[in-house]
């Protein structure tokens, strides 16, 4: 399983979906952090360092905007070695 870290910020201020009062935003965000896990699961799954054996870690940033109803997605990979982040990195854009 790919460890998978996902962070929230809404109008610029980071968020958790427990912190978060509107209930629409709230299930807005719980569905887009479990498409994100299904996606990046089934993105990267049996993507391994061939030298180290290790798996890539992904930080998901999930940026929504409330005055135009936009949300932004940015990804990190953290890698054991550069050949590792090139097959991570590539996966993800497939």
């Amino acid at each position: 399983m790919i460890e998978t870290q996902i962070c929230f910020e809404v109008d610029g201020a980071v968020v958790s979906l427990a912190d978060l009062a509107d209930e629409y935003l709230v299930e807005m965000l719980a569905h887009t952090e479990a498409h994100i896990r299904q996606q990046v699961q089934r993105q990267l799954s049996g993507v391994r360092c061939a030298e180290h054996g290790a798996a890539p870690r992904v930080t998901v940033t999930a940026s929504y905007a409330a005055d135009v109803d936009q949300m932004e997605l940015s990804y990190h990979v953290d890698a054991c070695c550069p050949a590792l982040l090139l097959r991570a990195v590539g996966a993800l854009n497939r």
